[in-house]
């Protein structure tokens, strides 16, 4: 996980095909622990090489054997090229153990393997997956947040793509959430073709409704998102995933500023 900032487009299984277009490094989200505590691979994959192995859910991680289903890992990323295991899942009770379990038997057989924040206790030597969503304060103190806590070379930086309204004064911190068509209308409407805010590194316009309410609209687009992957450089952040779902075609000229 040391060394100069990976780039990654996270992709399931229906998202195979047209992701492969982009001919970008990938982290496959397209394996689950299953019944039994057996690997099972998602049939959408079938082409799937390099980049890394993502397991997005584990009905059976409580009745995995750790050691056997890290060999399995072990073989998956062999046959495919991986270079290790994205495990974004979340435990509770003894499924805790079992993860914990599971990343160590995987760095006793030297696969590299990274875990959602809320499991970066559990093993304390494996990467961990940060989001980078935030919507005050600044984006530079997120990520130096980050790496106090855990070290730049650790950290698996999750580029959340930001589209969301605040209405004024907010009582969410996250606001309401805007799909993309929504986002559009607004900035059609209202003209809001954006101001960048250094400080959260993204975009920003405001608009007041019909009834006098005054709105905060903030969104990150590619220009943002190359921001934000050259401060997680400069930082020496170990990784910077951004969702094939959220970025679509935009993130090969996001990879491109950094070849």
């Amino acid at each position: 996980m040391e060394g100069k900032t990976g780039l990654f487009l996270v992709v399931t299984a229906g998202e195979e095909a047209g992701a492969a277009r982009l001919g970008l490094p990938a982290v496959h989200l397209q394996y689950r622990i299953g019944t039994g505590g057996v690997l099972q691979r998602a049939q959408g994959n079938v082409g799937s090489r390099g980049g890394w192995m993502g397991i997005y859910d584990a009905p059976g991680l409580d009745a995995l054997q750790p050691d056997k289903l890290a060999r399995d890992v072990q073989a998956e990323c062999a046959r495919r090229g991986y270079g290790g295991a994205v495990l974004d899942i979340r435990p509770h009770g003894t499924g805790q153990e079992k993860l914990a379990d599971l990343c160590a038997a995987l760095r006793r057989l030297h696969v590299p393997c990274c875990v959602p924040e809320s499991a970066a206790a559990l093993a304390p030597e494996s990467g961990v997956l940060c989001s980078a969503a935030v919507s005050g304060g600044s984006f530079s103190e997120l990520l130096d947040a980050l790496c106090d806590r855990f070290g730049a070379g650790r950290i698996c930086l999750d580029l959340v793509r930001m589209r969301s309204d605040f209405p004024m004064p907010s009582a969410r911190p996250d606001g309401q959430p805007l799909t993309e068509d929504e986002l559009a209308a607004l900035r059609s409407r209202y003209h809001g073709d954006g101001f960048f805010s250094p400080e959260l590194c993204a975009k920003y316009f405001t608009y007041r409704k019909e009834n006098g309410s005054a709105h905060f609209v903030l969104f990150d687009d590619g220009d943002t998102a190359v921001q934000k992957v050259r401060a997680a450089r400069e930082k020496g952040i170990g990784s910077v995933f951004l969702l094939y779902s959220e970025w679509g075609g935009e993130a090969k000229e996001i990879f491109a500023a950094f070849q």
